[in-house]
């Protein structure tokens, strides 16, 4: 009997929770107390909101047996908020994120409040509209305003219009009189901005763009400006290295994991792209460097959902890919799951040329043939257990297992020919991220700690004969490459009513062991090599700090203003030579932001910041790769990190102009020489002591041209100046860089699932340190179709048809001139095919794994 009992008040109280109904009274409350309130009378739900976003605006209104959720909205009513439901949570969230506002009060002449007033704030020079919004039952008004002065106009119907020109801030009551003239049909035409600018970068509007319907998050991305999209790789336009984002969190996962889980992202799940040319102080002193961030859309249901996608090409072989997308959410839990298999057989087609100024030539032919299949799975989970408190953990394991055959053809004043075959053999890593974020205060204040683990193994094996004039040289070598990356960072985000700031501090510890053993055949027995094998071990530990503070000074100017200090020590120890290196410094890296909006949609933007570049593990390391028996390319243990500036004014009309003067400046950076040795081989190592300039305009437009057709138009030009002050061998390199480029878009049916797109990409001529490219192009179509309610996509590619995409580059040493050709191989038809199951817009799961150094292992 008391089973029974006890199942009857757990019911009821169940019961109770689910049905809480409320009732309550405001009158010129302010919201953020409304919300507390509430809050505080629900047994179920707990409201978030940041309280300095919402306090300005005042709730009259008087609220009737209604839910929790009902009673939110009955007291948001039409301020500009957005209120979301997940579950037991509901977020409060200002969708104008102006921290300046016109506040004010709208009566009759009985001094009785006018509810629904439009109230709209205008531009004084032109009447164009600025914002706007409407009045509640009391008459009370907020309206976010970027302007330090604008035209404040008042109308209701029946009512005379009022027209005053205000500040942001208190305009106290504002009284209309009555008018009998009948007003008739008013008709409001407006354009969706797609791009934007803000303090400290670009914004493209995905939502805003009706021709990136049915792309996965890799197409998506080749329609905004400064991002180039070649062979599914994303990368910033002049940008040495480009680091993707989701949500303000870095992926620090392999090309080949990041190019899958793009894939399975929809542009429909995808608020805005942002791309940040000039970094921020949060993130490392990285030289010349570019980010991504994709900021995904915060969706209301909950459950599993998930994509299958499968894309095959056709090349000079066969290719596949195959990508699975499983997400769950539920009020406390949250994941994110991406599998991937890559099936494919790279071949590459390789020579150089060597004019000497004597007459003499030497001439190399190369070709690759790889089997290279690939796999990876990552996951990502977070648990709540209040709601001050998150946590979670990012896992990714990739693995690949690549056997491949090069056959190397070198006529100097002998030929020779060399063949040399790696067996295969499984190279993987693992990445792991654990992280804590805890809210201090319902401001938005908040401490996030990060813990972040890598691990790599890197295997190689391979055996060469080389055969010069009949007599033939055999080798064999076997290399052991280990990483480990031990990162802890702590940051702080600190929203105040005046500004916003953000400080923190990192600490990473790096460790590198290499072996490397070879063998010569003499006699029919292999004999260990001791010269040439070489134990080499690399130990960097690194300690930064770093502060950032954001203000609006006025209506139109925003400030950013950064700063980070990093400390660096390194050990690298030559165990068979008994040689080791130390090496520390330190350096303090500022950063300035500035961006002013004379007016509606225009923006004129300046940024500059100090960077470091510091050398990969690879080029840092001894050991030889012999491409026959007496050609090798060697590391250097001696290289030191190189310092960069980076400057830009760029400007940005609203109206889909957009453009960028730049100069980006490097000193003491790594170069590569080629150097000829006594037995007529040659050697190509890095080097100390390249310092470059380059400064140019980019500029893109998009507009559309008719409602089913658009186009993008772009195009850089550029002056580099680099030469060498360590290697007097390597002669300067200078010159014009010059690009040109544009995509059609066109909307073959109504609904807008068939797209059809054509792009096209022409550099003349392109500079890097001291490397000058040669024209070369790229051609590519795409036709797109997605059907049953978007679930199945349908896309067919078509990739330099011409064979356009072909490398050619010159380096000019004193005495000689070298010159090399690679073929590229970006011709190719494919198609890929995408079902999508469970909900449509399950929120997806991502979280910082804190900017580990895991890219320098694979470079």
């Amino acid at each position: 009997m008391r089973r029974y009992v006890l199942i009857l008040l757990l019911t009821s109280l169940v019961t109770s929770v689910e049905a809480q109904r409320i009732t309550r009274s405001y009158r010129k409350k302010p919201l953020p107390s409304v919300l507390i309130d509430i809050d505080n009378a629900s047994q179920r739900y707990t409201v978030n909101f940041i309280y300095n976003e919402l306090e300005d605006f005042t709730v009259t209104a008087d609220i009737r047996n209604l839910t929790v959720p009902e009673a939110i909205r009955e007291a948001v009513g039409y301020y500009p908020m957005k209120v979301t439901v997940e579950d037991s949570l509901i977020f409060v969230e200002c969708t104008q994120k102006t921290p300046a506002k016109v506040v004010g009060r709208v009566v009759d002449s009985r001094h009785q409040p006018i509810f629904l007033a439009n109230v709209a704030l205008l531009n004084p020079r032109d009447s164009s509209l600025v914002n706007g919004g409407v009045t509640n039952s009391a008459g009370d008004f907020v309206v976010p305003c970027e302007f330090d002065r604008v035209l404040l106009r008042v109308s209701y119907i029946g009512y005379e219009t009022v027209y005053r020109t205000v500040r942001p801030g208190r305009v106290g009551t504002i009284t209309m009189k009555q008018d009998m003239i009948a007003m008739k049909t008013v008709t409001v035409k407006g354009s969706r901005k797609v791009i934007k600018s803000a303090v400290d970068r670009l914004q493209y509007l995905v939502d805003n763009d009706p021709f990136a319907k049915s792309m996965n998050g890799i197409e998506v991305m080749g329609r905004v400006p400064l991002l180039s999209v070649n062979d599914d790789i994303v990368s910033v336009m002049g940008k040495g290295s480009t680091h993707v984002m989701i949500d303000g969190r870095i992926l620090e996962i392999p090309e080949a994991a990041l190019r899958a889980k793009l894939r399975s992202m929809k542009s429909e799940d995808i608020e805005r792209i942002e791309v940040i040319t000039i970094p921020p102080a949060k993130y490392k002193a990285e030289a010349n460097a570019g980010y991504v961030n994709i900021v995904m859309k915060h969706d209301q249901s909950r459950g599993w959902s998930g994509s299958v996608s499968e894309e095959v090409q056709r090349q000079y072989r066969g290719r596949s890919f195959t990508d699975l997308n499983l997400n769950y959410a539920s009020p406390k839990f949250e994941m994110s799951t991406n599998a991937h298999v890559t099936q494919e057989k790279v071949v590459n087609y390789s020579s150089s040329l060597y004019e000497f100024d004597d007459g003499r030539k030497r001439s190399t032919q190369k070709k690759t043939v790889a089997p290279w299949p690939d796999y990876d799975v990552n996951t990502i989970m977070k648990f709540r257990p209040s709601k001050r408190l998150e946590m979670g953990v990012m896992a990714s394991l990739y693995a690949d297992k690549t056997s491949a055959s090069h056959d190397f053809i070198s006529v100097n004043t002998d030929t020779t020919f060399s063949h040399t075959d790696a067996p295969a053999v499984w190279n993987s890593n693992v990445s792991t991220t654990l992280y804590a974020d805890y809210k201090l205060d319902s401001l938005g204040k908040t401490l996030s700690l990060n813990y972040n683990f890598f691990n790599a193994n890197a295997p190689v094996r391979n055996e060469n004969v080389s055969v010069t004039n009949g007599v033939s040289e055999y080798m064999r070598n076997e290399s052991q490459a280990k990483y480990r990356i031990n990162a802890l960072k702590m940051d702080f985000a600190l929203p105040f009513k005046k500004f916003y700031m953000e400080t923190g501090a990192s600490f990473s510890d790096i460790s590198n062991k290499t072996v490397f053993n070879l063998e010569n055949l003499h006699g029919g027995e292999w004999m260990h090599n001791s010269n040439e094998s070489n134990d080499f071990r690399y130990h960097e530990k690194t300690l930064a700090a770093y502060l950032s503070v954001r203000k609006k000074l006025s209506g139109h100017l925003q400030a950013q203003i950064e700063a980070r200090y990093e400390y660096t020590w390194t050990k690298g120890d030559q165990r068979v030579v008994g040689e080791t290196d130390r090496n520390h410094y330190g350096r303090l890296f500022p950063s300035i932001h500035l961006n002013w909006q004379p007016k509606d949609g225009h923006s004129i933007g300046f940024a500059i910041n100090w960077g470091l570049n510091r050398p990969s593990f690879n080029d840092l390391n001894p050991f030889r790769v012999y491409t026959s028996a007496t050609d090798y390319m060697t590391g250097n243990p001696y290289l030191t990190a190189a310092y960069t500036r980076n400057t830009e004014i760029n400007y940005n009309n609203g109206h889909g102009l957009y453009v960028v003067l730049y100069n980006d400046h490097g000193r003491n950076e790594t170069g590569w020489r080629t150097t000829f040795l006594p037995n007529g081989g040659q050697m190509t190592g890095p080097y100390d002591g390249v310092r470059h300039d380059k400064s140019g305009l980019f500029a893109t437009y998009n507009r559309n041209l008719l409602s089913w057709m658009n186009l993008t138009a772009e195009g850089e030009i550029y002056y580099h100046d680099a030469r060498s002050d360590g290697s007097g061998d390597v002669l300067p390199m200078h010159g014009w860089g010059k690009r040109l480029g544009g995509t059609m878009s066109m909307l073959l049916n109504r609904q807008k699932t068939f797209v059809a797109e054509v792009s096209y990409r022409h550099w003349f001529t392109t500079y890097f340190a001291q490397i000058r490219s040669d024209a070369n192009a790229y051609l590519r179509f795409n036709l797109r179709y997605s059907c049953l309610d978007d679930r199945l996509r349908f896309n067919f590619m078509i990739g330099d048809p011409f064979h356009q995409n072909i490398s050619r580059t010159t380096v000019r040493y004193a005495g000689y001139v070298n010159t090399n050709r690679y073929d590229n191989h970006a011709r190719f038809i494919g198609m890929r095919i995408t079902w999508s199951f469970g909900g449509k817009q399950v929120k997806r799961v991502y979280h910082d794994n804190r900017d580990t150094e895991s890219q320098r292992a694979g470079k």
